[in-house]
This record gives C-alpha cells, structure tokens and sequence, in this order.
C-alpha cells in the first residue's frame, strides 16, 4: 500500500483567535503594544490566550481569573463564545474544502476532553476506523472539569489529504494556523505541533527516527495527554518524544494506563490506516462571474443582493451568524472582508446592510493610504455564509415581564469586553470624595 500524502493543519488556542476575529484584533499586531492582549475565561478560569506577553507574566491555562486580572491589569478579558468558534471553524472547513474535499477534523475544537478515563468499550480492530488514534478524545458521554484545563489545547485540528500546491501555506499564513506533513495521521499531528504559526513542517518518511528525537515531550499536551504524563516522563529522564519510542505497550500502560495505551497507538500507527474521507461542507456559498472585469461598487452592490438574497432562498429556515464577501481577481490575491453577526438571521435587510459594509471594505482592503473603493479591477466576487443554525420559535408572554439580569448581564458583556464595573469601598475616611470607592471589573 502506498504511502499516504496528509497534511494536518492546526490553530492553536482557538478560542482566543476566534474572539480576536470576531473584534478585528489582530495577533501579529498585539505583540508590539498596539493592542491590549486578550484573554478568554470560561467557569472563572482562563481558558486561552494568543499574546506572548501573558505567559511572560506568569498566567497559565486553567487560572483563575482574579489572578490573572492581577497580573495582567491592561488585557482584555472574554467570555468564551462557542458560537462565534463554530462559525469561524466552518468557515475555515469550507476554504479548505476548495483545496481538496478529503478534510477531517480531528476532533470537534468544541467539544472537551475528558479529564479521567472513558468506560471500556469493545474496540474495533486498528486500521479500521479513521479516528482509531483519538477513540477517547471528545467522548459525548464525559463533560468538560471545573478546571478548564485540557480542552485539546483548545486548539483546532484537521487532517487533509489530497493535491492542493501552494493554496495550504497562503491560508495558514492568513490564519497564522501551525502545518505539518507526513505518511501518516501521527507524524502530520507531531509536525504541526511541533511547526510555528504559519510555517509547513514536513517529515518524510526515511526522517522520523531524527525528528522524534529532537521533538520535545512537551509536544504531547498539544495533544491531548495530561502535564502530569509529562512531568512523569521528564522524572525519568525522557526529554524527546523519540527516547520513548523504545518502550512497549505494557510499560506504557503500567505507569499511565489509559493515556500509555493511546500514547503507544500514537507512536506506532498501523500500515493500513484508511484514507481521509470526503467532507460535508456545512456552508452556503454563491458566486458570480463577471463577463468583463468592474471597477465600482455600483456594479458590485446589485449582484451582491442577488446573490445574497438566492442563499436565503436555499436556507429551508436556517440562520447565519457568519458572512463573508470575497472579491477575486485571476493574477492578483483575493480582497475579503467578513463579520460575525450579533445574533443569527436570516433577514434579508439586515444581511444586506452588512453585506454592503463588508463589500466597502473588501474593495479598500490592501490598498494602503489610498482608501478609495475604485480602482482595482474585479473578476469575480463570492458571498459565503457559515455559523449555520435553526432558530426555534419561542412563545410570547401576555404580559411584559421583566428581564433576567445574568443574561443581559452576558450581552453586555459581550458587546462591551471589561466595560461593566462595580464599585468597591476604598477608603472609610477620604480626602476627596472621589478617593472613596474604586471601580473594578465585574467578573461574569
């Protein structure tokens, strides 16, 4: 059997990077002060984080918030938003399907990894089921811990297989996504692990004795394995992923158990691992090509209601919370622009106004000093929508009851990050009346 080309691409903390897309902040801009340093909370822990400068402050995942708001006064601290993480997550699926429609995600970014051992199950023989490796991570029937720690890194991961030339390493520079290659699913995870943001690794085959030598063991947390399995294997004196390439399955699961069973299938995976299967796309995308190139948005604006408004007739009642207009040129890159919505819909006035605001900043994107919106020709333009979701109807009260508080709360929170403060006694006998109380953040 020949050997498979996969490519596994990987973004990690993307829980972080997804509310960094979602309020237009950008990480490659974040490390140099222009922007406040985000940090996403989930159950009063810190969850993920993007900036460098918050590890450097000596805040970890799993955190509580208090201490990291003493630590870190000027970031920026988010609720975690699965919804906006679904929307993005499809939305990446969806490029990645024009590359090659072979894509499997591995696992669900949402879903938690379980902190104890699953139930024994009766295993299927290996090599017959594509996710053999990984048959523990995102069980349904395991919830998330109070800790938050050990959510895949909060990380998304897909495998790929296929020919797509040079479109893998344009997106994973857009994305900052982290690229590794390989013959199998484990050395093209290791890989991407071990790759920086918006860099390809590959491991041929004859070099993956060299590479797991020089692959820290610190590269397991990516995936999934505990720090305590870590801290372990540093005690007895395992620094690389390669110096325990060595050990059998029944030394494995003597210190580790369950974690030393998925470790060895990790290491060592089966010849005969099956091809990555065709993905189903969970997106809408219509697109209009030009007969001659456009310049003004005058031309753009009515196809882009036409086309906009022949998606929501092939919805069957779904809402978006994702849009994306993209404008293609043949010789030139892409010009896009791409919102998270507020709230799902499906109103064909509001997607029309927001449409029409990102197709404005499609046509100034890239464009420097010079903002105009003409100019620059248009071959062919795209709208995408992603976030795809049914909206159930709820019944209406006769009467006008007052709203919940915590929910309110929530939107304020979300629309206006670290606004909502309280005021705290400072002071029994003050100078100035104003020395009295201090304002603090509200910690929902």
């Amino acid at each position: 059997m020949q050997p498979l080309d996969l490519t596994c691409l990987h973004i990690p903390q993307f829980a972080a990077w997804a509310l960094s897309q979602r309020w237009h902040l950008d990480e490659s801009t974040s490390s140099n002060g222009s922007q406040r340093p985000i940090i996403v909370c989930q159950g009063g822990r810190v969850l993920s984080f993007i900036d460098e400068r918050i590890s450097h402050r000596g805040i970890r995942l799993g955190d509580p918030v208090d201490r990291a708001r003493r630590l870190a006064p000027g970031a920026q601290f988010l609720l975690r938003d699965p919804d906006v993480e679904r929307a993005l997550w499809e939305s990446i699926l969806g490029r990645l399907y024009q590359l090659t429609p072979q894509i499997q995600p591995i696992p669900d970014p949402l879903r938690p990894v379980p902190r104890k051992p699953a139930r024994r199950k009766e295993r299927k023989k290996r090599g017959t089921d594509a996710n053999d490796l990984f048959a523990s991570v995102g069980d349904p029937e395991l919830t998330e811990t109070d800790d938050s720690v050990g959510l895949w890194d909060n990380g998304a991961w897909a495998i790929l297989q296929g020919p797509y030339a040079d479109g893998i390493e344009a997106l994973a520079t857009e994305w900052g996504a982290q690229v590794g290659r390989g013959h199998r699913r484990s050395w093209a995870m290791l890989a991407a692990a071990y790759s920086k943001p918006g860099q390809i690794t590959t491991v041929p085959e004859p070099m993956i004795a060299q590479f797991l030598r020089q692959a820290p063991i610190e590269l397991l947390q990516r995936l999934c394995f505990t720090g305590e399995l870590v801290e372990r294997l540093h005690l007895f004196g395992l620094k690389a992923i390669g110096h325990i390439f060595g050990l059998t399955k029944r030394q494995l699961m003597a210190q580790f158990i369950d974690e030393g069973r998925r470790l060895f299938d990790l290491l060592h995976p089966d010849d005969m691992e099956p091809p990555v299967s065709n993905y189903d796309r969970r997106i809408l995308q219509a697109e209009y090509e030009f007969d001659w190139p456009v310049f003004e948005p005058g031309d753009l604006q009515p196809v882009l209601r036409r086309l906009l408004k022949d998606l929501l007739e092939g919805m069957q009642g779904l809402s978006t919370r994702h849009l994306e207009v993209r404008l293609h040129h043949r010789r030139r890159d892409d010009r896009f622009a791409h919102r998270i919505l507020k709230d799902p819909t499906r109103s064909l006035q509001t997607l029309g106004t927001v449409g029409e605001t990102l197709l404005m900043q499609a046509l100034t994107a890239n464009s420097g000093a010079r903002r105009a919106p003409t100019g620059r020709s248009v071959d062919r333009v795209s709208v995408t929508m992603s976030g795809l979701t049914r909206v159930m109807s709820q019944q209406a009260e006769l009467f006008r009851q007052r709203p919940e508080l915590k929910p309110v709360v929530l939107r304020v929170e979300s629309r206006f990050p670290g606004k909502l403060v309280r005021p705290v006694h400072a002071h029994a006998d003050p100078f100035f009346p104003e020395e009295e109380y201090r304002l603090v953040p509200i910690a929902v």
